[in-house]
């Protein structure tokens, strides 16, 4: 026999309604949306149709009202002492620099901004040039290479 869905909660916006389906969702709650694609595709309609409806089955009614409630109370019953946290993951990256000024505030310029747009203006799509070159924010300077370490 297929189990009935029940209506608990209505918003006005898909956002909303998502974040907490995938809080019910993440306490082991089976639950769905309904309409979100209709206001999705055109707000206005939210009050025509009822806003977009957080359903879960007839058997976590119950559960999933107390757990919305606490959501909206602020309650958090978590425990995040309990959590083992992975370590960081290190990233290998290495500090580029100016060679003028010695600033760290550079950007890495992949693409030959000039071949890139005149390709996309005559052929219709951009050919991706490769050009690594880098740029100081702070005093304008612009270099091929890498730069000090």
């Amino acid at each position: 026999m297929a189990e009935r869905l029940v209506t608990i909660a209505t918003f006005n916006e898909a956002t909303e309604a998502h974040i907490l389906k995938g809080r019910l969702e993440s306490e082991g709650i089976l639950c769905f949306l309904g309409d979100e694609h209709i206001i999705g595709a055109q707000p206005f309609y939210s009050a025509a149709v009822g806003g977009v409806k957080l359903r879960v089955t007839e058997q976590d009614v119950e559960e999933a009202k107390a757990i919305l409630s606490r959501i909206h109370r602020g309650d958090n019953q978590f425990d995040y002492d309990t959590i083992e946290l992975a370590p960081p993951m290190q990233e290998h990256t290495e500090e580029i620099t100016c060679p003028r000024c010695g600033s760290d505030n550079v950007n890495e310029e992949k693409y030959n901004k000039t071949v890139f747009s005149l390709s996309y203006l005559l052929l219709g799509f951009p050919l991706p040039f490769l050009s690594r070159k880098f740029a100081c924010y702070n005093c304008g300077n612009t270099w091929k290479g890498k730069g000090k370490k």
